[in-house]
């Protein structure tokens, strides 16, 4: 049997959606609430419309803007995204922030959520 490299899950991980967005308490068998990233929108915000190979797909978004897919969740959450499957749809235009932006106010942040035990 071919064994896992991760060693961690998202929950665990610095760079994981769960913890890179916002702030979290993981417990052992859940996550706690999350407190969103806010990040104010800008004028040299980066519009996307959405293309049939982009439905339901924002870690290609992610990876076409920032050459990061696991910044899925900043494309979903600066544009206020639940349901991939009925928000991030073709036609539906995007505001992003800048790769730049992204670096400064995001990537540079600790990032990890609070252990509760």
């Amino acid at each position: 049997m071919a064994r896992d490299r991760h060693t961690t899950n998202s929950s665990q991980s610095k760079t994981g959606r769960y913890t890179q967005g916002g702030l979290i308490d993981r417990y052992r068998n859940r996550l706690g609430w999350w407190e969103r990233f806010q990040m104010d929108r800008q004028p040299d915000d980066i519009r996307f419309t959405i293309t049939p190979e982009y439905d339901g797909r924002p870690d290609l978004v992610a990876y076409r803007v920032y050459k990061r897919s696991t910044l899925a969740w900043l494309v979903l959450q600066y544009n206020n995204i639940v349901d991939i499957n009925t928000e991030f749809v073709s036609g539906k235009t995007l505001v992003l922030p800048t790769p730049h932006r992204a670096q400064v106010n995001i990537l540079s942040n600790t990032t990890g959520g609070n252990v509760v035990k």
